[in-house]
C-alpha cells in the first residue's frame, strides 16, 4: 500500500472482538445460560454486566483511536439485548449503530452478530447460514452470519464466524473445516460473479498455519494447483503475537482472510500488526510470561478485566465522502 493512496483515502476500522461469555444478567428459558445470571455461582449482576458492557465499548474507541470502527464482527454474545445496550447504552451510542443479529442452535445461546455505523456502512441484505445437521459431531453449533453492504461506496461481503472449540478432545475438529469449506464455497461463489470484496472474520479455534484452516479455506499455494483466493492475515504472526493464550501457548484463533482486491484496499503502513494489545487489557499478574488478555472470569473468580481475547482490526481505505 502506497502513502499517496493514503492520502487520497478516508480510513474506515473494520474489526472483530470475542466478547467473552457476554450474556444478559437475566435467565433465558429457551438456552443454558445459567452460568451467567444473578443468581448463579458466577453472581453475573447488572453492576458487572454494566461495567464490561462500558469497557467493550471503550476498548473498541481506543482501537480506532477515536474514530469510531464502521463495522465490528462479534461473537459470544448471548442476544439483541446485549447488542441494543452496547450500541445505545455505552460510550459507544456517539457512533449511531446497529446490530445485526440471528439465534442460533448453540445451547448456551452464544451467537455471533455485526454492529455498525449507519452513516458509514449501509446494509443490503444479510443472512444466517445454518450448518448441516448432517456435519454435527457433538452437539449444535453456531451459525455463520453474512452480510453484505457497502463501505463508503466500496461495495463489501462480509462472513463471521465462531468455529465449535476444542472442547471433547476437539472432537469438533472435522466440523470446524467442514465450515471452513463451507465459506470457502460461498466466498469463490460470490467472487466467480465479480464480487471480489470479500472478508471472513472470526475465531476460527485453530490457527492460521493448521491443516484446518489452510484445506478448508484454500490459503496454502500448492493447494490443488491454484492461486489461493484468500489470503490469511495473520499468518504472518506466528512465534511473534497472538490473541488468545491457552496454558502459557499463544494461540492466533483470531483472524481476517481478504481476497486479494481486499487487501489491496488495507493500510498496511500504519497498522503493520491486526492485533490490538494495549496494557489496559492485559492481564497484570507478574507470574503469567506470555502476552496475555485479562479475563472478565477466571473460571467461577470475577477478575473484572474486558475479555479472554484481544480484538483484531484492519484499516480500510475507502473513498473520500
Amino acid at each position: 500500500m502506497l502513502f499517496p493512496q493514503l492520502l487520497k483515502s478516508q480510513t474506515e476500522v473494520i474489526a472483530f472482538h470475542n466478547c467473552e461469555n457476554f450474556f444478559y444478567p437475566t435467565n433465558d428459558s429457551l438456552t443454558n445460560d445459567d452460568a451467567f445470571t444473578t443468581s448463579s455461582p458466577r453472581n453475573w449482576n447488572w453492576e458487572r454486566f454494566n461495567l464490561k458492557k462500558d469497557l467493550l465499548a471503550k476498548t473498541y474507541i481506543a482501537l480506532s483511536k477515536g474514530n469510531l470502527p464502521a463495522i465490528i464482527g462479534l461473537c459470544e454474545i448471548e442476544s439483541q439485548q446485549v447488542l441494543n445496550a452496547l450500541c445505545n447504552d455505552s460510550p459507544l451510542k456517539k457512533g449511531n449503530y446497529d446490530f445485526i443479529h440471528y439465534n442460533s442452535p448453540d445451547i448456551r445461546g452464544m451467537d455471533v452478530a455485526m454492529i455498525y455505523r449507519k452513516d458509514k456502512f449501509k446494509i443490503i441484505s444479510h443472512e444466517q447460514i445454518v450448518i448441516d445437521s448432517s456435519l454435527i459431531i457433538d452437539e449444535p453449533t453456531r451459525d455463520i452470519l453474512y452480510v453484505n453492504g457497502i463501505l463508503n461506496k466500496v461495495p463489501l461481503h462480509l462472513f463471521i464466524v465462531h468455529a465449535p472449540s476444542r472442547r471433547n478432545n476437539d472432537r469438533n475438529k472435522p466440523l470446524r473445516k467442514s465450515i471452513f469449506e463451507l465459506i470457502y464455497k460461498k466466498s469463490k461463489e460470490l467472487y466467480d460473479k465479480g464480487e471480489k470484496n470479500i472478508i471472513i472474520m472470526g475465531d476460527f479455534n485453530d490457527n492460521p498455519w493448521d491443516k484446518s484452516v489452510e484445506e478448508g479455506f484454500r490459503t496454502s499455494g500448492g493447494y490443488h494447483n491454484h492461486q489461493p483466493l484468500l489470503i490469511n492475515l495473520m499468518k504472518k504472526d506466528k512465534n511473534k503475537i497472538g490473541s488468545y493464550t491457552y496454558s502459557g501457548q499463544m494461540l492466533n484463533f483470531d483472524q481476517f482472510l481478504v481476497t486479494q482486491e481486499m487487501q489491496e484496499k488495507i493500510d498496511t503502513i500504519t497498522n503493520p500488526s491486526h492485533v490490538f494489545i494495549p496494557d489496559f487489557m492485559i492481564d497484570p499478574n507478574p507470574k503469567i510470561t506470555k502476552t496475555t488478555p485479562f479475563s472478565t472470569y477466571k473460571g467461577y473468580k470475577y477478575q473484572g478485566g474486558i475479555s479472554d481475547h484481544f480484538p483484531i482490526f484492519m484499516k480500510v481505505l475507502t473513498p473520500k465522502q
